[in-house]
């Protein structure tokens, strides 16, 4: 008992010192440390800050519309049917490359735009040395082949012992020319020399820390001013080498050099199609069958004109990764996307990380500065309008394939920041409006009377005049939530208060008291003292007794203006 008893004291001290503090003293210190917690998890901690990645996600699924696919786009697809229909006579992946020479020289054939292969060919085939030869021929052959390279983290590139002049189409740009041949790169490089000289670029998955790509790396600066391009840049480059100049410029001008196996704020956000699996698919299985001149199970379309991406859909083949759109989407289906942005110079650009911060803080200051003036129950519409409002914005603007306005951590923030003035503004109450006031003077019971139901605006004025002027007076509701617009309590005492206290302390600011309810209408009882003698547990009831004796005589017929029809 002793133990609770201690606790009640504390409570009602901490009560009491935070009652005791301003309004304007505290909302300053609330929007001082939101700030300073703003700009720590924004710039350093990475809390908070930045794309609240589930709610993202789901905007980007529940989009009304995105862009098209491109339309020369299609898949050459090695799935599951296609890896069990070339295993009788191939065996299971990888298969000699004499099938991909195939394949690739059926492909050229027919005058594609492009064909880019989000295969790596990083070892040579001991068991069909022919088929690795067979490919080679057929890629120096090849006028549209591009091909990717996986890039390895920067740390590694002091190992390394390629350079420029091994992988030459590598660079969108060359570094120093003094340092252009010392200067080493970590790749896992293909092993083919013909590959080696065709188009190259990049195809890495920089994801997010959760695990979820949802941006891509279409160029990274070197050490030495040189500039590395991405698979979908090095297409780019030869279908409209005039785009490509202006992504690299655009690049130039707003990254920075990147060393990290994570996603970045330098990496372009995906511009996604509205669903997962858009593009056209054609079964690798089928595509041989014609190009080696027997019936395909299905027909296949003409390859003209079009930019053949070739790659794996098969799980078991383990190229798959979570984007917003599906948890095992797989890679060749994401390249299509960001290869089908390139093309289209769909450049997501973001709202950048101190605008996010500068919002959330000027958001904060400004329901610091409207409970000020006003007060904290105003702003209950606001409690859900203003972040709704935000994250409305924020979808509409993933409809746009220029700029996407993240405004999470605003929405989040100003939400918090309400919920804390709302937790402060209620402990506050629970201050002046609780239990009876600790005097050893007399006490005496005011009753008040106002022309409407009272609202929280007016409570308000009330608690700061007792805060400075009276602080041993009470407030006595019988109903502790004030009316308001969506919900008007009427009951017979809803325009009613006391004020319960000291008599000498309330005689000394009757005039404050009645001042801050000047423009309310507000009519006042005589103070009836509470009777000397009053067992303690019997006060509070005693005093109750006295507020409704008051609340009574104000509401006298008498008083009451006559209704005339």
């Amino acid at each position: 008992m002793k133990l609770v008893s201690q606790l009640q004291l504390w409570e009602r001290r901490a009560l009491g010192w935070l009652a005791a503090v301003p309004g304007p003293r505290l909302l300053a210190a609330l929007v001082f440390a939101f700030t300073v917690w703003i700009v720590v998890d924004v710039f350093f901690l990475s809390v908070t800050g930045g794309l609240a990645q589930s709610t993202y996600d789901t905007m980007v699924r529940s989009r009304l519309f995105a862009a098209a696919p491109d339309s020369r786009i299609v898949i050459v697809d090695i799935d599951e049917s296609a890896l069990a229909r070339m295993a009788p006579e191939f065996g299971r992946w990888p298969w000699p490359r004499d099938t991909l020479a195939t394949v690739l020289d059926h492909i050229e054939s027919q005058g594609p735009a492009a064909v880019v292969w989000d295969i790596v060919f990083s070892d040579a085939d001991r068991l069909s040395p022919g088929g690795d030869l067979a490919f080679d021929q057929s890629v120096v052959r090849s006028g549209h082949s591009h091909f990717g390279v996986v890039r390895l983290p920067g740390k590694n590139d002091k190992l390394s012992q390629l350079t420029q002049e091994n992988l030459p189409r590598l660079w969108a740009q060359k570094g120093d020319a003094a340092q252009a041949n010392r200067s080493t790169v970590a790749m896992i490089a293909p092993v083919l020399q013909g590959v080696a000289q065709r188009p190259l670029g990049f195809n890495n998955g920089y994801v997010d820390k959760d695990g979820v790509l949802r941006r891509y790396r279409y160029f990274e600066t070197l050490p030495d001013g040189g500039v590395i391009q991405s698979l979908p840049m090095a297409v780019l480059h030869s279908l409209d080498p005039a785009a490509h100049a202006r992504w690299l410029a655009w690049f130039k001008g707003t990254a920075r050099h990147v060393d990290a196996d994570l996603a970045s704020e330098d990496d372009v956000l995906i511009h996604w199609r509205n669903k997962a699996n858009v593009y056209p698919r054609v079964n690798f299985a089928d595509l041989f069958a014609a190009a080696d001149g027997s019936a395909p199970a299905t027909a296949v379309p003409s390859m003209a004109g079009k930019v053949v991406v070739i790659g794996a859909t098969a799980p078991s083949l383990h190229d798959t990764h979570p984007t917003p759109l599906s948890a095992t989407q797989a890679g060749v289906e994401t390249l299509a996307t960001v290869l089908d942005n390139a093309l289209h110079e769909r450049i997501v650009r973001e709202l950048p990380k101190w605008a996010g911060a500068l919002l959330a803080v000027l958001l904060c200051a400004a329901v610091a500065w409207w409970s000020h003036h006003r007060s904290v129950s105003s702003l209950a519409p606001a409690m859900v309008g203003l972040p709704a409002l935000l994250l409305v914005v924020s979808y509409a603007s993933l409809h746009s394939h220029t700029v996407f306005l993240d405004l999470h951590l605003a929405a989040g923030l100003t939400l918090l920041f309400l919920a804390v003035l709302r937790l402060w503004y209620q402990l506050r109450k629970r201050h002046w409006c609780g239990d009876l006031p600790d005097s050893e003077e007399p006490l005496a019971v005011w009753a008040w009377s106002f022309e409407s139901p009272w609202s929280d605006d007016q409570l308000q004025r009330l608690m700061g005049v007792l805060m400075t002027k009276a602080p041993a007076i009470r407030v006595l509701l019988l109903d502790p939530e004030p009316a308001g617009p969506l919900g008007l309590r009427w009951h017979p005492f809803a325009t009613c208060w006391a004020l319960v206290g000291a008599s000498s302390q309330m005689a000394r600011a009757q005039h404050d008291l009645l001042a801050s309810q000047a423009a309310t209408g507000v009519r006042v009882a005589a103070m009836a003292p509470v009777p000397h003698g009053v067992a303690p547990e019997h006060r509070q009831s005693v005093v109750a007794a006295l507020a409704l004796q008051g609340w009574a005589a104000l509401k006298q017929p008498s008083s009451i203006p006559e209704l005339k029809p």
